[in-house]
């Protein structure tokens, strides 16, 4: 596994975790993003690289500022 495959995946995990903790549901999320529920799922499980208006769109889903969601992962 490359290095950005790991990198990619870890911010998937990020992100899973962030969502979970808020008690926001993945279909919730992706219906606030206007993106599917599979694209989201994709980007938490490593699968998709995130562009970043995409991480900008999470970031609000979940209440934060981008650089509140990066600045643990």
């Amino acid at each position: 596994m490359s290095k950005t495959s790991k990198s990619v995946k870890s911010l998937g995990q990020h992100i899973s975790k962030e969502r979970q903790k808020r008690g926001i549901s993945l279909e919730r999320l992706a219906d606030e993003m206007k993106i599917s529920k599979g694209n989201l799922s994709d980007i938490e499980n490593g699968k998709r690289d995130p562009r970043f208006s995409t991480l900008v769109a999470i970031a609000e889903g979940l209440g934060l500022k981008l650089t509140q969601l990066l600045r643990d992962y």
